[in-house]
């Protein structure tokens, strides 16, 4: 089994509610349609192109890099025409309209995702509901599977080494360079490192249930359950936390504590608790086969459907790999 043979395997549409207007407003909405190319790094060259402040582009979510995404954005104070002047490669930007606000992680209801499924030897059955556990998958932690080790750096107060992964000069005067990284990807370093203590909470949770199947990812083991469980919140641990059995015997092994999360060296990165859902429910999955044109003599499949914020489409290919193919190494 191939999964993103090439970026249009893997299609992602983002769905956000905006309410836009044809009149001037602060914030011009763009749609923006790209493979390639992350969503840090695109900020990063509108801000360069447009000659603005990276604080003043909003966007709802992160999208994979390796995929064909779509998502909206907006920016702060940008005319249409100068809009309509922008050319990056791979990257297809078109004008929406306006809108009185900016556009915020989080501010998005889901996305859709149209997943192409290669080199297949056989035709079989997806169920058309199905329940996944919640982690965070790899493309979380970035591209070099690192943004935690960041954010632990930051959280353990090991400035040096955040500036060592961050390949910033280690030595100068640690903090300083730190601080002059932009404070939304400070902030994704930490919450990057929180995910993968998720992620260890609900692997050590699951790990005690019955009828469950282990699957190796780049950052340990996490495990499927072969039946339905009844959902729970797991909190994403912070300075405000409630511990306990669980999440105490996660961070005893990490070697932290919950006031670790108040950084006074940089108090911008301080942020409330939250709690995520242990799993979501993937509904009206609609599947179809056909012949692949790329892989000769072979079958392919391509699957659709919605998952809310925050949750992973990757992480119901790895749950069927690993719970119907049988063929986890596939993933």
């Amino acid at each position: 089994m191939k999964i993103k043979q090439i970026p249009e395997d893997f299609i992602v549409d983002e769905a956000l509610e905006l309410k836009i207007s044809k009149s001037k407003e602060d914030y011009s909405i763009i749609k923006l349609t790209k493979k390639g190319i992350e969503t840090f790094r695109l900020t990063e060259m509108l801000s360069k192109i447009l000659g603005i402040k990276q604080k003043f582009i909003g966007f709802a979510g992160l999208k994979d890099k390796k995929a064909m995404t779509t998502q909206f954005i907006s920016l702060y104070k940008v005319s249409k025409e100068k809009i309509e002047s922008i050319k990056i490669k791979d990257v297809r930007i078109r004008f929406i309209g306006y809108t009185k606000n900016r556009i915020n992680l989080g501010d998005l209801d889901g996305n859709n995702f149209k997943i192409t499924l290669r080199d297949l030897e056989n035709k079989f059955r997806i169920p058309k509901n199905i329940q996944v556990e919640n982690y965070f998958d790899e493309q979380r932690f970035g591209n070099k599977a690192n943004t935690h080790l960041v954010g632990k750096a930051l959280v353990k107060r090991d400035f040096r080494e955040a500036c060592k992964i961050l390949s910033l000069d280690a030595d100068k005067n640690c903090i300083q360079e730190i601080r002059k990284q932009p404070k939304r990807l400070l902030r994704f370093y930490v919450a990057a490192y929180q995910s993968y203590l998720w992620n260890k909470i609900l692997s050590e949770i699951m790990f005690k249930k019955k009828n469950v199947v282990r699957y190796e990812y780049p950052l340990g083991k996490i495990f499927f359950s072969k039946i339905r469980i009844k959902n729970f919140g797991i909190p994403l641990i912070n300075f405000d936390l409630e511990k306990d059995k669980y999440v105490k015997d996660v961070m005893n092994k990490e070697g932290i504590k919950k006031e670790d999360f108040i950084f006074r060296e940089l108090p911008e990165l301080v942020t409330e608790s939250r709690e995520r859902d242990a799993f979501v429910d993937v509904k009206n999955i609609k599947c179809r086969w056909s012949r692949d044109e790329l892989n000769k003599g072979k079958l392919k499949l391509e699957v659709s459907f919605f998952m809310p914020k925050g949750a992973y489409a990757t992480m119901v290919l790895k749950k069927l790999g690993a719970l119907y193919l049988k063929q986890t190494k596939a993933f």
